[in-house]
């Protein structure tokens, strides 16, 4: 049965590190979430390290660092991790150091190659590996180079496979929609793909505090929660992003958290579990109880809204998996507190 684990004292507190998403849960758009500076200040005195994990190839982690300070968000470039290091590093472990590379990219990506002591060429018939990144000025030329490179045998490595980016003016073609364009022409995917939720990136996460704790940080349900769910670690999904408590209701099981919060100030907060009353098909969470009625969900009580939609998401995933509920009917309120919360 699906559970969402409580916490008693400091989420943080229970975790050596805390994998941390950025777009839309430490900034969105560029602009700081409000609660991520005095979040991200917090962890060291929970005795719980932050390692800001990011699908963009194209800034470096001295970049990264530097622009997340600007906000006034404590950084270190030593505390990123980069889709285009785990490229680089994937390459180095497949061709050795010395090879050579192609790369389709950004300066990030190629500085991240150099840094792991290959070589990079333009001639896409001598690459040992191509590295395959997002740049705005990736035209026909590049895809055809990568293509080439890739069916003459050589290892292709790809930063993520987000088919979109977010921008002012809406989502926008990403890397995965460029890599599969080459993927149409080679018929085949890439050899390694870097970025979440594929495994490579937290692997590399894991890597810098052996055999500790890890709790991933995300607003992607397929892309964050996914991956740590893959990689068999605890996540926090957080509302600041793309998604919304409504939404989270008829997530799959493997796209579902192991905690919910509004934003990234959840790390620095206690998490009431949801108890189950199996008698009566119901689970009630800090003054909310939701139960089933017939193949749908009632929501009656008052208290924290958030806990409401825990004792919601709690009923809705156990029943799906049951069959018990239809996910995507709209819960129904019993109640005024109950009609304002889903309103």
């Amino acid at each position: 049965m699906t559970r969402l684990n409580a916490a008693t004292e400091a989420l943080a507190a229970a975790y050596d590190l805390a994998l941390l998403d950025l777009d839309g849960v430490v900034y969105l758009l560029q602009q700081p979430i409000p609660e991520a500076a005095a979040t991200v200040g917090a962890l060291p005195g929970l005795a719980c390290e932050p390692v800001f994990v990011t699908n963009n190839a194209s800034r470096s982690p001295e970049a990264v660092a530097e622009a997340l300070r600007g906000m006034d968000i404590p950084a270190r470039a030593d505390e990123v991790l980069t889709s285009a290091q785990v490229v680089a590093s994937g390459i180095v472990q497949h061709i050795g150091e010395g090879g050579t590379v192609l790369s389709t990219g950004s300066k990030a990506l190629r500085e991240a190659i150099e840094a792991e002591g290959l070589l990079l060429t333009d001639e896409p018939r001598e690459a040992e590996a191509v590295a395959f990144g997002y740049t705005p000025d990736t035209n026909w030329r590049d895809l055809a180079a990568v293509t080439i490179a890739a069916r003459q045998g050589a290892f292709w490595a790809v930063a993520n496979l987000d088919a979109t980016l977010p921008t002012p003016d809406g989502p926008l073609p990403g890397m995965g929609a460029l890599a599969e364009a080459v993927a149409i022409a080679l018929n085949r995917g890439p050899d390694l793909v870097a970025g979440k939720p594929q495994q490579p990136i937290y692997q590399s996460a894991l890597a810098r505090k052996p055999g500790g704790r890890a709790i991933m940080v995300g607003d992607r349900p397929d892309s964050d929660i996914e991956g740590a769910n893959r990689a068999g670690i605890d996540s926090l999904l957080v509302f600041t992003g793309v998604v919304s408590p409504r939404g989270a209701l008829v997530l799959p099981p493997e796209q579902r958290p192991t905690y919910l919060g509004w934003s990234l100030a959840a790390l620095t907060e206690t998490h009431p579990e949801p108890k189950w009353n199996e008698a009566v098909d119901a689970v009630e969470c800090g003054g909310w109880t939701a139960s089933l009625d017939g193949d749908g969900v009632l929501l009656a009580g008052e208290g924290a809204d958030l806990d409401g939609w825990r004792a919601l998401c709690e009923l809705t995933w156990a029943a799906a998996d049951m069959r018990r509920c239809d996910p995507t009917r709209p819960p129904k309120p019993v109640g005024g507190a109950a009609e304002k919360l889903l309103a």
